[in-house]
């Protein structure tokens, strides 16, 4: 029988539901009402501005206000095999210096040899202290709110506790190199603006401004709907050139936490520690 690990208390995690409702769509943040979710125009933004996040077109026209989620920290466990956060690696930046750059880079994998209507996301990503928050370029295999079906694709998402904004879905290559980078772009006081992309995959580019601080980075491994391990790309999923650097110009010193679902044998390794070259195996 499947069993959940315990309870990660700390920051965000996915809400974990036993099955989609109807008027709900799979995010990288769990099922989430379709009523709030926003794709963002090729070259389009985010703007916090006040109560509300702006949608910008590429030409800075307003093409959609949501009303900002509340401060309700979006909490859940490291999942067992079928659904939510299965297994990850995370740091949190406790210093002064706020992260200026977070990069990965990964491989997209085989499919997975069964096909029962999944969804495998596996991302680098970033998120305030707060933890109601999450920016995160994603490789997804199945469907999501982005779309796509069973094949490999791509696309940048923003999630506050309330609200969904992704970009295009791209499709991709199994043995397609990736490189998902989040950057700092700049800051004012308690404001802060980044970019999350595939640096090296066209329409992926998503700039959010006016947001929290960014402050705990993760390798992650999330899933939906899986049925069986065969359910999941077969072996491992290696993430390497995972480099952190502050804006001080300073490299932060950083030791990779790590949780597994041992009950269904998928894990995440630290194979090469620290804020430089580090390499994060998950397997499946």
């Amino acid at each position: 029988m499947l069993t959940s690990l315990a309870l990660f208390a700390g920051l965000l995690a996915p809400l974990v539901l036993a099955a989609p409702i109807v008027d709900k769509v799979i995010t990288p943040a769990g099922y989430r009402a379709n009523a709030n979710m926003f794709q963002i125009p090729e070259g389009g933004t985010l703007a916090h501005v006040g109560a509300e996040i702006h949608v910008l077109a590429a030409d800075g026209t307003i093409v959609h206000k949501a009303t900002r989620g509340g401060p309700t920290r979006i909490k859940g466990a490291a999942a067992p095999l079928e659904t939510g956060w299965i297994t990850y690696a995370d740091w949190l930046n406790t210093g002064a210096s706020p992260i200026s750059s977070f990069t990965t880079t990964w491989t997209v994998p085989e499919a997975p040899q069964t096909n029962h209507g999944q969804t495998v996301f596996l991302f680098n990503s970033i998120e305030p202290a707060a933890g109601d928050a999450i920016l995160q370029p994603v490789l997804q295999f199945g469907p999501s709110a982005a779309g796509g079906g069973a094949s490999w694709a791509v696309a940048t998402w923003y999630l506050d506790s309330q609200n969904t904004f992704f970009t295009t879905l791209v499709p991709v290559s199994v043995g397609q190199t990736l490189d998902g980078v989040i950057t700092l772009t700049s800051s004012a006081g308690s404001s802060f603006n980044y970019n999350s992309q595939f640096s090296n995959v066209a329409r992926t580019s998503l700039a959010v401004t006016g947001a929290a601080e960014l402050v705990w980075a993760t390798e992650t491994l999330e899933a939906y709907g899986i049925t069986a391990i065969s359910d999941y790309p077969a072996g491992a999923t290696e993430f390497s050139g995972i480099n952190l650097k502050l804006a001080s110009g300073a490299t932060p010193s950083v030791a990779w936490a790590h949780v597994n679902d041992a009950a269904d044998g998928l894990s995440t390794t630290i194979n090469t520690n620290g804020a430089s070259g580090a390499v994060i195996t998950i397997k499946y």
